[in-house]
């Protein structure tokens, strides 16, 4: 077990750390081994379960035989070797059988919970959050688990610091619109550990497919729940779910009539109407009329934001992918506003943010070759010194 051990890594989620397609398969083969040899070890389990399911995902072998994949097959022998566990659960509210009813795999998730070890890993902890807070948003254990997922420090400081300046800088009561539960995971996280802006009404848009968690919305912003036909949005073809999603959100502003922001990939997932939104700095704002975003923005720069921690000297980049890009996010979204500083006379903002943005980059690991992150460079510092 000890030779086995030492090849088999922990599978991650791919946002965290991904790989290609046959790394899974080769710690599919590893985590098998050392299920034979322990078959009651459900780390072990969990490990075989989530390789074999992103080796099937990435290879696109789940097309129209998903109940005879390799994945399914791990969920029958978990089944009959360990029935009713907390690795079984777990797994079963990933992974759907067709033979699964909704509400069978709602109960996957409840009894994971109740099953849950002390000692669980932050990535699961964090997923059974987000579903619970999907199918009962106003269950209390919801509080619990994003606190516990908080503690145990899933999510790297980079992508924390990124989503506290986001939620400082909204309105009050404002809502909060982004594409998934790993988007807006952080945000609640500290909306329920820190108790801080708890007056946000943070919103994933794939929950708009829970009955139970638009019920929840409706009455959390007391307006009347929208009656909409999904079958009406046929004629859209293949992104019918943007004309879908960008309607619901158009009603919950308009009947809340409360400030509304975006994350800044929405608009690449909804059809909403570009001309109503302006860059405030890190996030998207939805006004029906034009205003001046650029004060805004440099005041959050000024007033709101951290950005300091993206200049520290010292800092160590972890492994996440994601947080590297949230990097390039910052840089992208403020780098205008330094010759907007500049033209208000505010030549140390201007200064401060240009080195902010210029160690930023300059550690930023996500380009493809030294020739292209060397031209960014060049044509930032080129652009912000004009």
């Amino acid at each position: 077990m000890l030779a086995f051990a030492q090849k088999a890594e922990t599978i991650e989620s791919f946002i965290t750390n991904n790989h290609d397609k046959e790394w899974y398969k080769e710690q599919a083969d590893v985590w098998q081994r050392i299920v034979d040899v322990n078959p009651k070890d459900q780390w072990a389990w969990r490990n075989l379960f989530r390789a074999t399911n992103y080796y099937e995902m990435f290879a696109n072998e789940y097309v129209g035989k998903q109940d005879e994949s390799r994945t399914a097959d791990v969920i029958r022998k978990m089944e009959a070797i360990l029935p009713d566990s907390y690795v079984l659960n777990l797994s079963k509210g990933r992974f759907c059988l067709s033979t699964d009813t909704a509400a069978k795999r709602d109960d996957n998730i409840y009894r994971a919970i109740d099953l849950m070890p002390a000692d669980a890993c932050a990535e699961d902890v964090d997923f059974l959050a987000c579903r619970l807070w999907s199918i009962d948003p106003l269950n209390e254990k919801v509080k619990e688990l994003f606190i516990k997922a908080y503690q145990k420090r899933w999510f790297p400081g980079r992508i924390m610091q990124y989503n506290r300046n986001m939620l400082l800088s909204m309105q009050p009561g404002a809502l909060y619109f982004a594409n998934g539960d790993v988007v807006t995971a952080p945000m609640k996280m500290i909306q329920e550990a820190l108790g801080e802006r708890q007056d946000v009404t943070v919103i994933p848009i794939s929950f708009f497919h829970s009955e139970t968690f638009m019920k929840a919305l409706y009455k959390r912003l007391n307006i009347k729940p929208l009656t909409i036909d999904v079958n009406d949005y046929g004629k859209y073809g293949d992104e019918w779910y943007k004309y879908y999603e960008a309607d619901i959100i158009m009603y919950l502003i308009k009947e809340s009539q409360r400030p509304t922001y975006f994350s800044t990939d929405i608009l690449s997932q909804t059809k909403l109407d570009k001309d109503s939104i302006y860059n405030e700095g890190l996030l998207l704002k939805y006004s029906p009329r034009q205003y001046n975003n650029f004060d805004v923005a440099m005041r959050n720069v000024k007033e709101v934001y951290n950005l300091e921690y993206l200049a520290m000297p010292d800092l160590v980049y972890d492994t996440w992918i994601t947080s590297q890009q949230l990097d390039l996010n910052n840089a992208t979204l403020l780098s205008n506003l330094i010759q907007k500083f500049r033209k208000k006379g505010d030549n140390t903002q201007a200064d401060r943010l240009y080195s902010i943005l210029d160690k930023c980059l300059d550690r930023c690991q996500l380009f493809d070759h030294p020739e292209t992150k060397e031209a960014v460079i060049k044509k930032f510092r080129e652009d912000t010194q004009k």
